[in-house]
């Protein structure tokens, strides 16, 4: 009677779970996640930002007091900059920079997350695969229970699934948390898909040549302030007794004395540019030496792995051949094939751990999403 209310309860639990694939778990997250909305929000927030940089300069409006041939008066000056020196281009290419470097930075904070994703997916599914295999372990034994003594082995295994279910609702917690679901709702988690032999390169922008680029934007806009620049003016002079007089002039405006500033500025920039070069060169260096020790690591677990499969498809077999009615004999065989087929799920968890540390690497999670956008 209490195995079959408890076996009812399991029942109605799993019809109320969700059913997921870790496609269906990166994809909700990324656009469903607040710190996937923030990113987009923040993005979008530097592309208008971007805008209003890129803008002409301003139409300056005066009014002042006017002496002159021993009269006064009052004087309306209207100054517009035509930045023919090429300011508003170099403003431009600036605001086009800042926003590339954000859109780096925000596809790694996404990439982060998705990896996150990928790593409690695969974890909660590993343990949810090894209770299954205890169970089915215990049901085992308890068809051997009247023919021979079986009451070690099953409460090890009930021991260790006592852990192994902590394992999975600890995982099933950092898996609802980034899904925004309730901590303890439950979940139903498919296979994770066949496992490719290499991750898909991603063209995503890199944020060290992004930066490199705003240094080099910087550095333009920098060389512009030292150019004249022509100003279109408007005049109108208002005099004692309410008569006035229009004038119009262009006016040609350069920097006259800055005391060398501007040229450290320059100076101080190229230095910039040049050591952010040599940190591009030392990442690369870097990267390709993380990509390889991961490459390494996923073939060593795939190694495993195809080990691991074959131990228990031997099991399998011979067990299949065997014709004995000997319970020892058949609780002996019970016994190795379910080591067999632990190890099998923790050999696959391994490499799939490894396959998301080696694709993460990469940032190949963001080819397979469509991120939140607050713009359709």
């Amino acid at each position: 009677m209490i195995r079959f209310v408890l076996g009812a309860m399991a029942c109605v639990a799993v019809s109320h779970a969700d059913t997921l694939t870790l496609t269906d778990a990166m994809q909700r997250v990324a656009q469903n996640h607040p710190l996937a909305r923030a990113v987009a929000l923040e993005l979008e927030a530097t592309r208008w930002r971007g805008r209003a940089e890129a803008t002409f300069t301003p139409m300056s409006v005066y009014l002042a007091p006017m002496i002159s041939d021993g009269d006064s008066g009052e004087e309306l000056i209207v100054q517009q900059p035509l930045e023919l020196n090429g300011g508003q281009r170099a403003r431009a290419a600036l605001s086009h920079a800042r926003y590339q470097l954000h859109q780096a930075e925000a596809q790694r904070a996404l990439n982060d997350l998705l990896t996150q994703t990928a790593e409690a997916y695969i974890d909660a599914y590993a343990a949810q695969r090894r209770l299954d295999a205890v169970a089915q372990f215990v049901e085992t034994l308890d068809a051997l229970h009247p023919r021979v003594a079986v009451h070690a082995p099953r409460e090890a295994a009930l021991t260790q699934a006592t852990e192994l279910r902590l394992a999975h609702r600890h995982a099933l917690y950092r898996l609802n948390a980034l899904l925004q679901r309730p901590l303890d709702a439950p979940l139903v988690l498919l296979p994770v898909q066949a496992l490719p032999d290499a991750p898909t390169a991603d063209n995503a922008v890199d944020a060290d040549a992004a930066q490199l680029a705003l240094l080099q934007a910087e550095l333009r806009l920098m060389r512009t302030r030292l150019l004249p620049d022509v100003v279109l003016q408007a005049r109108v002079e208002k005099f004692a007794g309410n008569s006035t007089r229009p004038a119009y002039a262009l006016m040609l405006e350069f920097p006259l004395i800055d005391y060398g500033a501007r040229r450290a500025e320059i100076r101080g920039q190229q230095l910039l540019i040049e050591a952010q070069t040599l940190r591009i060169e030392a990442a690369r260096l870097q990267a390709q030496a993380e990509q390889r020790a991961a490459e390494d690591a996923y073939r060593l677990a795939q190694a495993r792995l195809v080990q691991a499969q074959r131990r228990l498809d031997t099991l399998t077999a011979a067990r299949a051949q065997t014709v004995s009615n000997d319970a020892s004999t058949l609780l002996e065989h019970a016994t190795e094939l379910w080591r067999a087929r632990m190890e099998l799920i923790d050999a696959e968890h391994r490499a799939q751990r490894a396959w998301v540390a080696w694709k993460s690497i990469d940032e190949a999670f963001l080819k397979g999403v469509k991120p939140y956008a607050n713009r359709p």
